[in-house]
């Protein structure tokens, strides 16, 4: 099920990005490396609603379900100083670089991308990751470690997983 916000007029904000997110992350618990996971489309509704501080514009299920959360005309709060011109997908996924992206997430994220770069006049090269806008790090056990490492996960170990060829090549 896709659910699209109505394009928005003349007077809205410009948009030059669109940032691709996984809804799981790192993190640092007693001085050990962990990776939060993703959890499901309704977890992570009810932890945005109860965090009006972070936002998104579209968030995608593992089974291909899109929701619409904040409106395009209006900053969604998704990658620090990269907001304001800007649209922020989340997946849902763990972002860790061995989670799979199920083929039916991916295809509606690419039907949503289709719909957005044409809306925006954009590129592909204008769809980025979070790892590519949010440099911060953190220290855990004595070593620095990315903050931001998603949407497929880029630490030791892992070289990341999200099928960025098999998206941009869609939508050429």
């Amino acid at each position: 099920m896709l659910v699209l916000i109505p394009a928005p007029g003349p007077s809205a904000r410009p948009i030059d990005s669109i940032v691709i997110h996984a809804t799981g992350g790192p993190g640092c618990k007693n001085g050990r490396l962990w990776h939060a996971p993703g959890g499901t489309l309704e977890s992570n509704l009810r932890h945005f609603a109860a965090h009006p501080n972070i936002g998104y514009h579209y968030l995608i299920g593992r089974d291909g379900e899109t929701v619409a959360g904040t409106p395009e005309a209006q900053v969604a709060f998704h990658a620090r100083g990269h907001n304001t011109a800007s649209i922020g997908i989340e997946l849902v996924n763990d972002g860790n670089g061995k989670d799979p992206f199920p083929p039916a997430q991916i295809n509606a994220l690419i039907d949503l991308l289709a719909r957005l770069l044409h809306r925006y006049d954009l590129t592909p090269d204008r769809i980025l990751g979070h790892s590519e806008v949010d440099r911060r790090d953190f220290v855990c056990g004595g070593k620095r470690y990315k903050l931001k490492i998603d949407p497929g996960g880029e630490y030791p170990g892992s070289r990341g997983n999200f099928p960025w060829k098999r998206v941009r090549e869609a939508l050429r």
